[in-house]
C-alpha cells in the first residue's frame, strides 16, 4: 500500500474552524418583473454589459423613472427585486459616462453607478476544512510542518465552475469503504441493475453488488467475492476509507471534511486485505483485474489505485492488459514510497509505470496517470518516488486529513502533572520526571538520569505501575511518542509492551535517534492486545564512559488502537503517494463533470498541460509540475471570454471618383429656450449637435416636479462647432399659462 501513517498521537488536538459560504446566489424569484407602467421591458437574453445600476429616490414614481431613463438615453434591463433598484444600459450612440452624468443630474435618482463585477469566493462549511491544506494552503503549516501559502491543488477556484455531478462515477480500488460514515454514505455509488434483494439481478456473478463489490474478502490468503466492499479490518484497515474521502467526501454538509469532488459518486471496489501469513495488507493481481473490468463495465469514468509493487518482479502483463481493455476509464495511480527513481530498471514501480499502449490490444490508449507526493512547501515529499518519464505530476501527499476508521487513544502520558512516582515504578536507580531544558526536552518528560550523566555501566528500567485495559473487539494498537537516545560507547536501550504483568506482546531494541532534539517514533501494529491489561516498560544501560549528553529522554507517549466497526467513524492524517493520487482522481472527476462528453485522452491532457511548474519536480516528473485543478478545468473548457469593446465608427466614405472633397457638416446651436427636453434633443439632432449634460431643478420635499422646459444652453444659440458638438442644457419648470379676464 502506498502510504505512510502518522500515529494519531501526533494529531490529538485538531483545530476546528467552521467556515461559512461567502457568496449566496440570489434565487430567481428575487429578480422581480419590471413595474407595469415602465415602458421599457427586459429583453430575454439581453446583454447587461456595460450596465448601470440606478437607485431611485424613495419618492420617485414610475413616471419619474421612465422619464429619467429616457432623458439619459438608457433602456431598462431589469428591476432588481424592488422598483427602487434597476439595471439600465445606454442606448446606441450614448456612452456610459454620459448616461451616468445625466442620471446623476436627475433629482429622482439617488445613486447611479456602473455594474461592477466581483470574483466568486467559493468555500465550504465543513468544520475541518481548515486542515485540508491540499485544497487550500494558507501557509499555517498543518501538523507543525513548514508551509508556503498557495502550495496546494488550487481547488477552491475550480468549485466556482463545478463541484462534481452525481452522474460521474469514480471507482476506488483499495481496502474498502465505510458506508456508515457521514461524509461517505451520501456519495456512495448505487448500481441500478442490482438492488439489495438477495438476488443477482444483473447476472454478473455477484449478489447485491448494490454499492460496489469486494474481490478479496477479509482474508487475502483465502480470497472471496461478494457485494459488500465494507472495510471490516480492525487490525490495519482504513486505507481505502482515507483515499475515498480525499476523492469525494460529501462537501458543504457541515460535517467533517470535503473531498476534491464533492458531488461525484464513489464506487468502492475492495481489492486489498490483511493476510495472516504475511502480517500485512496485500492487493492481489487477480482482484485488481476483476475490479478494473468491473469499473469499466459499470460506468466509472475515473479509477483510483493507491497501490503498487517495486521492481521487475512486480510487472504483471494481465494487469496492464486490463487497463488497456478499458480505454474509457482514466486510471490514477500512486508512484510509490521508496524515495527512488521509477525510471530505473530495478526501481520501477508498477502499476504506475505501465503503458497500456504496449499491450497490443486494439483501441488501447495511455489511460494511466502516475502521481508523486508533494509537501506543504511544494517540495517533493521525502518518501515519494519520482521519474522523468514514468511519473506524470505531483499532488499533495503529506499530512493529509481524510475520513478514517475511529482510533481510540487508550493511554496519553505527557508528564505535565507531577504524578511520576505513582504512575511509574523504577526497577533500578535513575528514571524520573525531567523538566524543560534537560537535554533536548522543551517541556516536561522522562529521563533515565534527570539533569546528570548516567552512571557508567548501570542498567535502569521503568515500568507503568497501573495497566491500561484494552477493550474486547479492539484491533491493532500502536505505541508512539517523542524520544532521543544517545547510548554512548557500549550503551543499549529497549522498550516493551507487556500484558497482564508478564508476557511481552512487543519488544524492541532501538538504535541512536538522529539529531540533537526529540524525534517522533511509532511502532508497527501490535496485535492480540484486545481483552488484556497492558503496561509500558523502558530500559537504558549506560556505556563505560557516559557523558551528560548520553541517555534516554521520552515525552508524549501514546497508545492508540483501531476501534471495532460499531464505533463512530472519524478522521485521521496519513502520508504517502497513496494520499496524493486521490487528489488527482477527484480533479479528474471534476473535469468529467464540467464536460461529460470529454474523452479520457482530453482529461489526461488537461491535467498534465495545466500542472503548475515547481522547482522540486523539474526533471523528476513528466510535467515538472504539481496538480492545478482550476487551471485544468480552464484547459478542458476555456471560460467565456469577456465581451469585446464596441467597434469604432466607420470613417466617412471617400467621395466617388476621387472628385472634390465634400465639406464636413458643422453644429450650429439652435434656439432651444422654452422647448421640452424631447423637443430640444430633436432640434439638436437636426442641427448636427449632440445632447450634453442636462441640469434639472430639484423638487421640493413631498412634491413632484412639474413639466420642464429648456432655460438656457451652453454654448448659446448661434454658436458653432464640429459635427456632433455637445450642448449642455439647463431646465426649468414650464411656466403656467395665464387666463385673460373678460371685461
Amino acid at each position: 500500500m502506498s502510504h505512510r501513517m502518522f500515529p494519531s498521537s501526533t494529531r490529538v488536538a485538531m483545530r476546528l474552524c467552521a467556515i461559512g459560504a461567502l457568496l449566496v446566489a440570489l434565487p430567481s424569484a428575487a429578480l422581480a418583473a419590471p413595474e407595469q407602467s415602465d415602458r421599457s421591458a427586459p429583453v430575454a437574453g439581453a446583454t447587461v454589459s456595460p450596465g448601470i445600476i440606478v437607485e431611485w429616490e424613495s419618492g420617485a414614481t414610475s413616471v419619474d423613472r421612465v422619464s429619467g431613463r429616457d432623458d439619459a438615453d438608457t433602456n431598462l434591463v431589469q428591476t432588481l427585486g424592488k422598483a427602487q433598484f434597476q439595471l439600465v444600459t445606454p442606448q446606441a450612440g450614448q456612452t456610459v459616462a454620459d448616461a451616468l452624468a445625466a442620471l446623476r443630474d436627475d433629482p429622482a435618482v439617488r445613486v447611479a453607478v456602473r455594474d461592477t463585477s466581483y470574483e466568486l469566493h467559493a468555500t465550504t462549511n465543513d468544520p475541518l476544512f481548515g486542515q485540508l491544506w491540499g485544497l487550500q494552503n494558507l501557509g499555517f503549516g498543518i501538523g507543525g510542518a513548514p508551509a508556503i501559502a498557495g502550495a496546494d491543488a488550487n481547488v477552491l477556484p475550480a468549485w466556482d465552475r463545478t463541484r462534481g455531478i452525481p452522474s460521474v462515477v469514480v471507482a476506488d480500488l483499495d481496502s474498502g469503504y465505510r458506508f456508515d460514515h457521514p461524509d461517505l454514505g451520501p456519495v456512495a455509488w448505487t448500481n441500478p441493475a442490482d438492488p439489495a434483494n438477495g438476488v443477482d439481478d444483473d447476472r454478473n456473478g455477484i449478489v447485491d453488488d448494490t454499492h460496489g463489490a469486494d474481490f478479496i474478502g477479509s482474508e487475502a490468503d483465502s480470497p472471496r467475492v461478494d457485494g459488500d466492499p465494507t472495510d471490516d479490518n480492525v487490525i490495519d484497515g482504513g486505507h481505502g476509507v482515507h483515499t475515498a474521502g480525499t476523492i469525494g467526501a460529501a462537501g458543504n454538509n457541515g460535517v467533517g471534511i470535503s473531498g476534491v469532488a464533492q458531488d461525484v459518486r464513489i464506487m468502492p471496489l475492495r481489492v486489498c486485505s490483511h493476510t495472516t501469513t504475511g502480517g500485512r495488507v496485500t492487493c492481489r493481481a487477480s482482484s485488481q483485474i476483476a475490479a478494473i473490468n468491473y469499473a469499466g463495465s459499470h460506468g466509472a469514468r475515473v479509477a483510483n489505485l493507491s497501490l503498487g509493487g517495486r521492481g521487475v518482479a512486480a510487472f504483471n502483463a494481465p494487469v496492464r492488459d486490463a487497463f488497456a481493455s478499458n480505454p474509457g476509464v482514466l486510471f490514477v495511480i500512486s508512484a510509490g514510497n521508496d524515495a527512488e527513481d521509477n525510471d530505473g530498471a530495478t526501481t520501477v514501480h508498477y502499476p504506475c509505470a505501465y503503458d497500456p499502449r504496449t499491450s497490443g490490444i486494439p483501441g488501447a490508449i495511455d489511460n494511466i496517470v502516475c502521481v508523486a507526493a508533494t509537501n506543504q512547501t511544494d517540495g517533493l515529499a521525502s518518501f515519494s518516488d519520482s521519474g522523468a518519464t514514468t511519473v506524470d505530476l505531483g499532488a499533495p501527499g503529506t499530512d493529509v486529513l481524510s475520513t478514517y476508521p475511529a482510533s481510540g487513544t487508550l493511554l496519553d502520558e505527557d508528564f505535565q502533572t507531577s504524578t511520576f512516582s505513582t504512575v511509574w515504578s523504577n526497577g533500578g536507580a535513575g528514571f524520573g520526571r525531567a523538566s524543560a531544558g534537560d537535554g533536548p526536552l522543551t517541556s516536561f518528560g522522562m529521563n533515565d538520569s534527570p539533569g546528570v550523566a548516567p552512571t557508567a555501566s548501570t542498567a535502569r528500567q521503568v515500568t507503568m505501575t497501573t495497566g491500561v485495559r484494552i477493550p474486547a473487539g479492539t484491533g491493532a494498537c500502536t505505541l508512539s511518542g517523542l524520544r532521543r537516545i544517545a547510548r554512548g560507547s557500549g550503551g543499549s536501550f529497549f522498550y516493551e509492551v507487556v500484558s497482564d504483568g508478564s508476557s511481552a506482546f512487543f519488544n524492541n531494541t532501538a538504535t541512536n535517534t538522529t539529531g540533537s532534539g526529540m524525534a517522533s517514533f511509532f511502532t508497527a501494529d501490535i496485535n492480540g492486545l484486545a481483552g488484556h491489561t497492558v503496561r509500558l516498560r523502558f530500559g537504558f544501560t549506560a556505556g563505560s564512559s557516559p557523558t551528560v549528553a548520553d541517555g534516554l529522554w521520552l515525552d508524549d507517549l501514546t497508545v492508540t488502537c483501531n476501534a471495532p466497526l460499531s464505533t463512530p467513524p472519524a478522521y485521521g492524517f496519513l502520508d504517502g503517494t497513496s494520499m496524493a493520487a486521490p487528489h488527482v482522481s477527484g480533479a479528474a472527476g471534476l473535469l468529467f463533470s464540467l464536460k461529460p462528453s470529454a474523452t479520457v485522452a482530453e482529461v489526461k491532457s488537461a491535467l498534465l498541460a495545466s500542472a503548475k511548474p515547481v522547482v522540486a519536480l523539474a526533471g523528476r516528473t513528466v510535467t515538472g509540475g504539481r496538480l492545478d485543478v482550476a487551471k485544468a478545468l480552464d484547459v478542458l473548457v476555456p471560460p467565456p471570454a469577456p465581451p469585446a469593446p464596441p467597434a469604432p465608427p466607420a470613417p466617412p466614405a471617400a467621395p466617388p471618383g476621387g472628385g472634390a472633397r465634400i465639406a464636413s457638416k458643422r453644429c450650429v446651436v439652435p434656439i432651444l429656450a422654452g422647448l421640452s427636453l424631447a423637443g430640444a434633443k430633436a432640434a439638436l439632432s437636426r442641427a448636427h449637435c449632440a445632447l450634453g449634460r442636462v441640469t434639472k431643478p430639484r423638487a421640493r420635499r413631498g412634491r413632484r416636479l412639474p413639466k420642464l422646459v429648456v432655460k438656457s444652453s451652453k454654448p448659446r444659440a448661434g454658436s458653432s462647432g464640429a459635427d456632433g458638438m455637445k450642448v449642455a442644457l439647463r431646465l426649468k419648470a414650464k411656466p403656467r399659462a395665464t387666463r385673460r379676464r373678460r371685461r
